[in-house]
């Protein structure tokens, strides 16, 4: 249970505000505390959880009984005005394509786009997304082995103390470079096996069963015996076995 939760059998127990007009407040990331919408209220409640925030253009409706029933667990004594009930939404932010261009090549600069593609155009949109997220982070799909113009769509995704608040398709266009179309490891090359039992590491030399490039799973051959096992190949010339020998 998150600290200072309301039990839920409690909230699911109380009666609802049907009828009542409830009060609009708008709440920023992925859970609502007592304190978004009563920030008056006495610091010990401040913190109490009341579940997750609604969904990007849906709401909450939070009645008054359901307030009252943490200031009771919380053993406070509750504000003398409660509202009848709190309709909770996300705030929202509206993001120009101008902008939205802006986070995508900053977040590509950040991180090299794999196969040392290179960024050629943005074909933003317009976006609303949930308001208080802190950085974005661009997610590209596995870029075909070849070399050339490529265009494909990849994920912007909206982040808040590493936690995801929201994500949006953009269409990328992408230079693949010549080496683009060259494996990083080629079927039959020479590279390190690298084999853990627990804390002891052996590195024993193999050849490669299949193309790869980093970070893929492969069929890597052990010299001499032959024995063929799944790695991770984590550099050009370097593989972790995914099983014991």
């Amino acid at each position: 249970m998150r600290p200072h939760a309301v039990p839920l059998f409690l909230a699911l127990a109380l009666p609802s505000a049907a009828g009542a007009v409830p009060l609009r407040v708008e709440v920023e990331g992925p859970r609502v505390t007592l304190g978004d919408l009563l920030p008056r209220a006495a610091p010990g409640a401040l913190a109490a959880d009341l579940g997750p925030a609604p969904a990007p253009g849906a709401s909450r409706l939070i009645p008054r009984e359901a307030l009252l029933a943490v200031f009771v667990h919380e053993h406070l004594p509750a504000p003398r005005a409660l509202p009848e009930a709190v309709r909770v939404v996300r705030r929202m932010r509206a993001l120009t394509p101008d902008a939205v261009e802006r986070l995508v090549r900053e977040a590509a600069g950040a991180t090299a786009l794999p196969r040392g593609a290179l960024l050629a155009g943005v074909r933003a949109p317009r976006l609303q997304v949930p308001s208080g997220w802190t950085s974005v982070a661009l997610e590209v799909p596995r870029l075909p082995r070849r070399a050339g113009p490529l265009r494909m769509n990849a994920t912007l995704r909206f982040l808040r103390a590493g936690e995801s608040l929201a994500a949006a398709a953009v269409p990328l266009e992408l230079v693949l470079p010549p080496e683009a179309a060259t494996p990083t490891l080629a079927r039959n090359a020479p590279v390190t096996l690298v084999l853990r039992a627990g804390l002891v590491e052996v590195s024993t030399a193999a050849w490669a069963g299949a193309d790869a490039d980093l970070g893929d799973t492969l069929p890597v051959v052990l010299r001499p015996s032959g024995r063929v096992l799944p790695a991770r190949l984590v550099s050009p010339d370097r593989a972790e076995a995914l099983e014991g020998p």
